[in-house]
């Protein structure tokens, strides 16, 4: 049987979102999601969590593209920041950037995650899983300073690079192939495919049985007031899992 990884996106970002996470946990639509801790709602989130009684799902969204800083460094650095302190998502889209970060970025970066690693473990969250907005830790050097900080705080899984496609650019392909080797050879726990709604629709043949697969969704609601996952209907995607002989799991249990 195949085994599914239904993960929310950017909890904490908005009350918009963190209405839509906590229903579809409680319609058991989602079996994890990941926190973004700088954000304005993150406080909020985790009361959700706690209150509604899936904080044990809750994982870490590590992001250096969205919002403000939780440290003052990584504000001067024009590759991540704007003059006012917030993120400008440069780094994201130039793929200069996210090959190469000069030493005093690197050292940043660091202090950047450090402090949301330790502003997630403050929360008292248990489930030491880490992803990232706009998939910034399969950015080698991002990669490379995350390392031994989710080592130091004891993190056990960590999301793939997206492999679930059936055609991509070929260096990407390269890439991607390289990063989840690696990750996969590395103490963390991890899934054999990862991939959006879209890929799964397109690519679900490519699932054998024991495949472990993380399904990653954005809820939200629609300017009607539907809870649907970015502009997919929800009841689109719960169309497409029902067809589907498949159990959901979550992070935390592997």
């Amino acid at each position: 049987m195949i085994r599914i990884i239904i993960n929310g996106d950017d909890f904490g970002i908005s009350r918009e979102v963190n209405k839509a996470i906590s229903e579809c946990f409680e319609e058991r639509i989602l079996t994890s999601t990941t926190l973004m801790v700088n954000m304005p709602y993150a406080d909020e989130a985790v009361e959700l969590a706690k209150e509604q009684g899936f904080y044990e799902s809750v994982g870490l969204h590590f992001n250096l593209t969205g919002g403000t800083p939780l440290t003052d460094s990584i504000k001067a650095m024009k590759r991540f920041c704007r003059k006012n302190g917030t993120f400008n998502a440069y780094f994201q889209k130039h793929t200069a950037s996210r090959l190469r970060l000069t030493k005093e970025e690197l050292a940043c970066v660091a202090e950047e995650a450090e402090a949301q690693i330790r502003k997630y473990i403050s929360y008292g969250l248990p489930a030491r899983h880490l992803d990232s907005h706009h998939h910034v830790h399969t950015n080698l050097p991002v990669w490379r300073v995350l390392v031994p900080l989710l080592h130091k705080y004891d993190f056990r899984s960590v999301r793939l690079s997206r492999n679930l496609f059936k055609r991509t650019a070929p260096l990407n392909a390269v890439y991607k192939k390289f990063f989840n080797s690696g990750l996969k050879k590395s103490r963390f726990i991890t899934t054999d495919y990862f991939g959006s709604f879209k890929d799964l629709q397109k690519c679900r043949r490519m699932l054998k049985d024991n495949t472990l697969l993380e399904l990653m969704l954005h809820p939200m609601y629609s300017e009607d007031g539907e809870l649907c996952d970015t502009r997919n209907p929800m009841s689109d995607v719960l169309g497409l899992l029902e067809s589907i002989d498949a159990q959901r799991v979550g992070y935390s249990v592997l």
